[in-house]
């Protein structure tokens, strides 16, 4: 922990370093030497070999949603979480919601091997071993406003210019959620960074906020108090990778980095398949608002651990 603050506040007194002499007329943003592309490398790991992913984000025109991505990356939240589901209704890699390891002291080998050896379960214990390697539980206790661990920018309510009960979710940085971008919106280009959320129940939304699905957005450069729906600002830890190219834009995802080089992933995509066993699972179970065993997946899950070993930010 020591070693990874060092290295951001080392990094950060570079950049002021090589600012020196440059025009006070130029703003610094409040972060200190934040720049419009930071980038980030993440390294995939897949029977024993290693892909390294990297990519430039777009602090720019998705401040937000970055900044969520940085500080998740920053206290190590993804480090040795797999890919839990290959879907190709979207053509993207899931990653970010469930560990490879579950018990204390496993070591790496160990957590492989019981994963692959997870793929002969009956389905009942299959669900019980992806509920006990799930981090939905870690991240809502990261996000706990009072740690100060990630920005919160979804409230339940806005009064007297004041926001109160800051919910740990992401707001949605995309044009269903009135988020437009002049010129240059990312596409879903491959190997594209996206942020996902599940579709919630609307009804349950609807009776927990008192018959309508808004809450309160504190948004980045826009005015304060914007009311929009809770199902677009639900995002917590789960991103998605695009393993297929498109030339069009998404209406209801944030898409926040682009994949700088095709060649790794297309090596791990042909090296992984198409092998795998759909699972269901309850999903969203710490969910302040919809809460548990209100909402089901089904995820096409790897029969060999595809497995984000790291992901390090290389560019603040």
């Amino acid at each position: 922990m020591v070693a990874k603050r060092f290295g951001k506040f080392f990094g950060k007194m570079i950049c002021a370093v090589a600012l020196v002499g440059v025009a006070a007329s130029i703003p610094l943003t409040a972060a200190g030497c934040n720049t419009d592309h930071p980038e980030a490398q993440i390294t995939v790991e897949y029977k024993g070999t290693e892909y390294i992913l990297n990519y430039k984000m777009y602090r720019n025109m998705y401040p937000q949603t970055v900044q969520h991505f940085i500080e998740l990356a920053d206290e190590g939240f993804y480090n040795n979480t797999i890919v839990h589901d290959q879907s190709t209704v979207d053509s993207k890699y899931y990653c970010g919601g469930y560990s490879l390891y579950s018990e204390d002291g496993q070591t790496y080998e160990e957590a492989k091997n019981k994963y692959t050896a997870s793929y002969s379960m009956d389905t009942e214990d299959r669900r019980d071993f992806f509920e006990a390697i799930s981090k939905e539980r870690e991240y809502y206790e990261l996000a706990d406003p009072a740690k100060g661990k990630i920005t919160p920018s979804v409230y339940l309510h806005y009064e007297n210019e004041n926001y109160s009960e800051p919910l740990r979710t992401l707001i949605g940085e995309f044009s269903r959620n009135q988020h437009k971008i002049d010129n240059g919106e990312l596409k879903r280009s491959f190997g594209c960074l996206s942020m996902y959320y599940y579709t919630k129940d609307s009804d349950k939304v609807n009776e927990v906020l008192g018959g309508e699905p808004f809450i309160y957005l504190k948004k980045t450069g826009s005015a304060s108090g914007v009311r929009g729906e809770y199902r677009y600002n639900s995002a917590t830890s789960i991103f998605g990778i695009q393993t297929g190219s498109s030339t069009s834009t998404s209406t209801e995802y944030c898409i926040f980095g682009t994949l700088k080089n095709n060649t790794q992933l297309t090596d791990l995509i042909k090296a992984v398949g198409s092998t795998y066993k759909s699972l269901e699972l309850y999903v969203d179970s710490y969910d302040e608002i919809v809460g548990k065993n209100s909402t089901t997946q089904t995820f096409r899950v790897p029969q060999t651990p595809v497995v984000i070993k790291s992901v390090k930010i290389t560019k603040y």
